[in-house]
């Protein structure tokens, strides 16, 4: 969403940023580090920006609900790292494939378009 292309920052940089963006994509506790608690707050503020600005130029709908789009988000990233048998898989580990599929999802869902 960001720019309105699939190159999504957060999904982009996740397998380069290596384990503390999969900390980020869960609830933080006592335990997570530092620099997780920290990309997490950097990214966070950053998808509440790019939601609300993708609302405002009409990408979401006026009443969308950005706090539960923003969970969605999160939930498809994280479904987008860890899909089953991806790690065997090259063309499954493509950010830029990873990226189109999240933001396809989150924009249109799994019914036909059209």
């Amino acid at each position: 969403m960001d720019a309105y292309r699939p190159h999504i920052p957060p999904l982009s940089h996740s397998r380069s940023a290596g384990q503390p963006w999969r900390y980020t994509l869960n609830h933080a506790t006592a335990h997570t580090p530092a620099a997780a608690l920290a990309l997490w707050a950097e990214i966070d503020v950053h998808t509440a920006q790019l939601l609300t600005r993708a609302q405002g130029e009409g990408i979401l709908a006026p009443d969308a609900d950005l706090e539960w789009t923003r969970q969605v988000y999160y939930a498809l990233l994280n479904e987008a790292l860890n899909r089953p048998g991806a790690d065997q898989d090259p063309a499954a580990q493509d950010p830029d494939r990873l990226a189109a599929l999240v933001i396809d999802t989150l924009l249109h869902g799994a019914g036909p378009r059209g």
